[in-house]
Formats: structure tokens, C-alpha cells, sequence
């Protein structure tokens, strides 16, 4: 995967995360709640595949391993937070722009082949459970 990949990928990751909220309608409401028009007039429609989730698990999981903190805390900024001044978080952190890049890539390069090991794991389970139930 290229970078430019990478990144469309991750803002990808990052739409989906955006629109979960929209999964589960919201609770009972006073008659006058339920009076006014609505907020939202379509909610968003990212894809909803088990790539994107098994994407998801993987940087959650990575995120409180101590090992990736430093490529976290880059990835983070960099597609989660969308920090505008790149240069200026780099020069903070006391690293170079190449280098915040390169970070966050791994990051989340590392995060894509985890979650490829969810799914190949899951599929694995899959095919355990359907050979045991026969």
C-alpha cells in the first residue's frame, strides 16, 4: 500500500468511526422532543464492512501497548485529530515533519497487517466451528 493509500485508507477509517454514532437510534423522548424537526436531515453512510472493524480493533488494541505510544501518539494527531500545523507539532515533539510522517505511517501500517491477522484468525475460527458442527 502506498502512502497515498495508506492515508485515504485511514481517512476512510476515520469517516466510519464518525458515522457509528448513527447505528442506534436515539431513546424515548418527551412528546414535545418528539414534536420539533429533526437535527440531522441524513446521517452519514460510511461502508460498513468487517474490514473497516477488524481496522478498528487493531488500533485500539495497538494503542495501549506501551511499544507503539510514540507512533500512536503521531498517528493520532495525524488522522484522528487532523492538527493543521504539522511543522510546528513535529518541532514540539522535538522530531522532524518526515520523521511525524513516517511514524504515523508505521503506525498505521502495523495497524492494517494486525487487522489482516484478525480477519485470516477469524476466518480460521469460522471454519473450525462450521467443521465441529457437522
Amino acid at each position: 500500500m502506498s502512502d497515498k493509500e495508506l492515508d485515504a485508507y485511514c481517512q476512510e477509517w476515520v469517516w466510519w468511526c464518525y458515522t457509528r454514532r448513527f447505528y442506534l437510534q436515539p431513546g424515548a423522548q418527551n412528546i414535545l422532543a418528539r414534536m420539533q424537526p429533526a437535527k440531522v436531515k441524513e446521517p452519514p453512510n460510511a461502508r460498513n464492512s468487517a474490514e473497516m472493524q477488524f481496522f478498528n480493533a487493531a488500533v485500539h488494541a495497538m494503542a495501549d501497548m506501551k511499544e507503539h505510544a510514540e507512533t500512536f501518539a503521531c498517528f493520532r494527531l495525524m488522522y484522528i485529530e487532523q492538527t493543521g500545523n504539522l511543522k510546528r507539532v513535529a518541532e514540539q515533539k522535538g522530531i522532524s515533519r518526515p520523521t511525524y510522517y513516517n511514524r504515523a505511517r508505521a503506525f498505521a501500517r502495523r495497524a492494517v497487517s494486525l487487522s489482516r491477522s484478525f480477519q485470516s484468525a477469524t476466518a480460521r475460527m469460522a471454519e473450525a466451528d462450521s467443521v465441529h458442527a457437522d
